[in-house]
């Protein structure tokens, strides 16, 4: 009987075309795996063009949360319409429900659903919110160390929904009546340049847009370098940008053909528009995601809080560029009032990394104020990247790898092929003696963890002799974290510790006890787990070693 898997992914178009790894790697898993999908209805025609799904269940979300919010209807019939819906869900009886929507309505779902297995967020009973997978829990995670994280959200939705498996890269499938529709309307836009390059202007944050008028002075500098025309895409409230960049443009002296899509097409016409350009040159935006699925390499200006890892342009094929600022990305919950990021990626420079991109010319050698990668697909199959122009922090380059292959290790059960550091870490002695002086705290954490245990099986519930240790076991953890805090070496498994604190499973004392205990445990042996590996550059006879390598002198510190 073949595995009936339901997928739950209810929020932006970008996020459904990143699934396309996952539904492949669930037929890798388990060939003929039944696989259906939850979408808003809004981007139920993207969901179409994705390869490997049975049936595709919209439901309008988004009206739900605006009743919600306006209190047009009250929330117990808001929440009745919604289960009448649902019911065939649980009538179908899934083996696995992958929720890939990280708020607390998509958890109630999942709930409701129900599963011989959950992974992601579900909402029991009693209301709170749990993270089933040790991979969707990571992606909680993400954004306290952004700066160390190597995973794609495409990967970690494969990895966290399937598992391990061969690279498979991002596809959708154009019907044909639409794709002649797209050489229709191009052909519509008058005089044929020899290739089409896409352009997006707008994004929907204006944080992670780059400046109109830059894009217009790029545009216009490889228009004198190339036979091109612009294929302009974006909404309508994108407009005034977008006029803004055209104007930019033609001022800066920019006669190639311009073709205006803009609000003109369903998604699935915007993507066979992109499967007809030779280039998209965009923010950080959905149309980016379907380019990458219908093959279309993207070059993809990050700018604002965008990551790149997190979610550019995935598997081979496509340019990242980052600023090269201390700040760059910024935080999602910070307020930016400068945006100086955005001035550091230079138009003449954009312009000849698009002349690289687009015609195999060369690559541009004086690039200055930004970082320039080249997407990759890495030695575990993972979708990656490599630097190409520009210098990346020392220290934000080895904790980059070392926690790559670290957390792919402790996720998987597999050792990562991905090569480790040739050298010990820029800060070794500082993170060492970080994890020395956590090896006592951990001991005294989980032993008063392991008391709390006690005292909940005694009878009667000693409720003075609890809420003491209580306060002493939060007092340890709080100075535990505030010391792994200090150290790239540390701080990801306390930010982990945390929140698998806010995870802890069972209905009642004990098993609430146990599960915190089982949590500590978890953390000392990761902390372990580290300190061996920072360890094993140094033998007793003074070497570090590399790579697993012969042993090499090491060399006297500064």
């Amino acid at each position: 009987m073949s595995t009936r898997i339901l997928l739950i992914n209810i929020t932006r178009m970008g996020d459904l075309v990143q699934m396309g790894t996952l539904l492949q790697r669930l037929q890798h898993e388990s060939s003929g795996a039944e696989v259906d999908l939850v979408v808003d209805q809004r981007f139920a025609p993207v969901a179409k063009l994705l390869p490997h799904l049975r049936h595709i269940v919209g439901y309008d979300f988004h009206r739900l949360v605006d009743e919600s919010r306006a209190q047009t209807k009250d929330v117990v019939t808001l929440y009745q319409e919604m289960t009448r819906w649902a019911e065939p869900l649980v009538e179908a009886r899934y083996d696995r429900v992958v929720n890939l929507t990280f708020n607390r309505r998509s958890g109630l779902l999942t709930s409701y659903v129900g599963a011989k297995e959950i992974r992601g967020i579900a909402a029991p009973k009693d209301g709170d919110v749990t993270i089933h997978n040790p991979w969707m829990a990571y992606l909680t995670d993400v954004h306290h160390e952004r700066r160390f994280n190597h995973f794609n959200l495409v990967d970690i939705y494969a990895l966290g929904g399937s598992g391990t498996g061969p690279f498979a890269p991002l596809s959708l499938n154009i019907p044909a009546d639409t794709a002649q529709w797209a050489h229709d309307f191009l052909a519509s836009c008058g005089k044929q340049p020899m290739s089409w390059v896409a352009v997006q202007v707008g994004a929907s944050d204006p944080m992670k847009a780059w400046r109109p008028e830059l894009f217009g002075q790029t545009l216009a500098s490889l228009s004198r370098q190339a036979p091109v025309g612009y294929l302009f895409i974006g909404t309508p409230e994108e407009r005034k940008a977008i006029q803004l960049a055209q104007t930019s443009f033609r001022q800066a002296g920019g006669t190639a053909p311009l073709c205006d899509a803009v609000g003109k097409t369903s998604l699935p016409q915007l993507a066979a528009l992109l499967s007809c350009c030779r280039l998209l040159v965009t923010n950080d935006t959905g149309p980016m995601h379907l380019a990458v699925g219908v093959g279309t390499p993207v070059v993809d200006l990050s700018v604002g809080h965008v990551d790149f890892r997190e979610t550019g342009p995935y598997g081979p094929g496509h340019w990242m560029v980052q600023p090269d600022l201390g700040c760059a990305p910024c935080g999602f919950d910070q307020v930016c009032f400068h945006h100086a990021c955005k001035d550091r990626l230079v138009p003449d420079q954009m312009a000849a990394l698009c002349l690289h991109a687009l015609t195999g010319a060369a690559f541009p050698q004086s690039i200055t104020g930004a970082r320039i990668y080249r997407s990759r697909a890495d030695e575990d199959g993972l979708g990656s990247t490599e630097l190409c122009a520009g210098r990346e922090d020392p220290l934000v380059e080895w904790y980059g790898r070392f926690w790559r292959r670290f957390w792919f290790e402790e996720f998987s059960g597999r050792p990562s092929q991905v090569p480790a550091h040739p050298d010990p870490s820029p800060d070794r002695a500082d993170a060492l003696a970080v994890l020395e002086r956590l090896t006592p705290l951990a001991r005294q954490l989980i032993a008063k963890a392991e008391e709390l245990v006690r005292l909940t099986t005694r009878r009667p519930l000693p409720v003075t002799a609890l809420q003491q240790m209580q306060r002493q076991e939060a007092a340890e953890r709080q100075k535990i974290v505030a010391l792994s805090m200090q150290s790239p070496a540390t701080a990801s498994l306390a930010v982990a510790m945390v929140r698998d604190t806010h995870n802890d499973e069972g209905s009642e004392l004990t098993a609430l006890a146990q599960s915190r205990l089982a949590t500590y445990r978890r953390w000392q042996k990761r902390v372990h787990a580290v300190a061996a590996r920072f360890r094993a550059f140094h033998d007793a006879r003074g070497t570090v070693r590399r790579g697993g390598s012969r042993a090499l002198p090491m060399a006297r510190s500064a």
